[in-house]
């Protein structure tokens, strides 16, 4: 007998031949599992949904899951049965809810007396049918998915509000930047010539005191010459202090650098006093210098701490009244483990207010009571130059009266005893 090839050139299985290489497709499946699901079987699974369901007729809802009627701030899902779909659904901005909408869409879902939520809303096109409405000519009806995105819109919302203020920060800060760069360029600019212009006088001075040291125009008394080389001297220092603070102003620093040495500081405090005794006594002011017995050598460079010295007692002087004293004293301190001689100089003016007494050690600050010309840099300087050396200074009030301005230094190291 000739075997006739099937379509496709393969032979395919009997139904018999199937039957007994898989006997439970040919067979019926029988008990429970066969049942249809219930009704309140497929309720009680579409109100375990996270998402909220509801199946719409004629533009109005027939039936509703629990999440969604939680969403809305419906104490049952039965109170939602009825709502028109323009009452539930708002505009968020994306256009209305309707019938025909195709794909999901953002809009808002209105709770009676409580802030919509916003949502998204996504027709389910299979042309469901509510639970126990298998009734035969029943009107066509569309389901609704609807999840809440209340979150995700605020967050996005915080993320466009942080976006505008980030920006409106950035423009602040290039703003900023720019007024910063004009000030620095205009604060360079005076500080160039301000130097340039203070050179000229000190050449001359110091071309003249020259002159009357050399015995050009007549002998000249001891007393005449003593004055003659402190005014030199003077000259000399002046001319340091402008050279550095051009090298500054090139370098973007304020302090060059040091040449520092161990010493006492009181050789220093002489030559400073001994310096502004014509304004002293100008002024009716006498001096004192009170330095411990235990205070030890100091690191510092002395040109540079004369003139925070001088600077110091020269705004003491300034503000003194008539007859009253200046005491600069100096004296052993520790800080963080560490040794420090502390130089202050107290006078009895009119001291400095509280809210001020950071701010005059700024570039450019005076208090505003008490300005007696000047840019305002000296105490700025005197900042840097302490803080150069690894010190720190600050003004404090005396109980009596006047401001104390307070400096430290690095203590020199100690010497080791012979032998230890």
């Amino acid at each position: 007998m000739k075997r006739v090839a099937r379509p496709g050139g393969r032979n395919h299985p009997s139904p018999q031949q199937t039957a007994a290489q898989h006997p439970r497709s040919d067979a019926r499946v029988q008990g429970p599992i066969a049942d249809e699901p219930r009704d309140d079987e497929l309720r009680q699974l579409l109100d375990a949904t996270t998402d909220g369901l509801a199946l719409i007729r004629a533009g109005r809802v027939v039936w509703a899951n629990a999440a969604l009627a939680g969403l809305a701030g419906a104490p049952d899902a039965k109170d939602l049965v009825g709502a028109r779909l323009e009452d539930l659904f708002t505009d968020a901005g994306h256009g209305l809810l309707a019938s025909d909408t195709d794909g999901a869409i953002r809009c808002r879902l209105v709770r009676p007396g409580q802030e919509p939520r916003a949502v998204v809303v996504e027709p389910i096109r299979s042309d469901p049918v509510a639970p126990g409405s298998s009734r035969p000519g029943a009107r066509p009806s569309h389901a609704l998915r609807v999840r809440d995105v209340t979150d995700l819109h605020t967050l996005e919302s915080e993320v466009l509000r942080s976006g505008r203020q980030l920006h409106d920060a950035n423009r602040e800060v290039i703003a900023l930047r720019e007024r910063l760069r004009i000030e620095t360029t205009e604060r360079e600019e005076i500080l160039t010539v301000v130097s340039h212009e203070l050179r000229t006088p000190i050449t001359v001075i110091t071309g003249f005191n020259r002159l009357l040291l050399a015995g050009s125009v007549g002998p000249l008394t001891d007393k005449q010459t003593h004055f003659l080389e402190e005014s030199q001297k003077s000259c000399q220092r002046l001319n340091n202090f402008v050279a550095n603070l051009l090298e500054a102003a090139r370098q973007g620093a304020c302090v060059g650098p040091l040449e520092v040495t161990e010493a006492s500081v009181r050789p220093t405090i002489d030559a400073v006093l001994e310096l502004l005794a014509p304004l002293l006594r100008e002024g009716h002011v006498t001096a004192v210098i009170a330095i411990d017995a235990n205070t030890p050598r100091a690191r510092f460079d002395p040109p540079r701490i004369e003139q925070v010295l001088t600077n110091l007692i020269g705004n003491a002087l300034r503000y003194a009244p008539h007859d009253s004293t200046i005491e600069v004293g100096a004296c052993r301190a520790t800080a963080a483990g560490r040794d420090f001689v502390e130089i202050s100089i107290t006078d009895a003016g009119p001291g400095v207010p509280a809210r001020e007494r950071t701010r005059i050690f700024e570039p450019y600050v005076q208090v505003e009571a008490q300005r007696a010309g000047g840019l305002g840099l000296g105490l700025a300087i005197c900042k840097r130059i302490v803080e150069a050396h690894g010190g720190v200074i600050h003004v404090e009030a005396v109980a009596v009266g006047g401001s104390r301005f307070v400096f430290r230094l690095p203590a020199a190291t100690p010497v080791l005893a012979r032998g230890a």
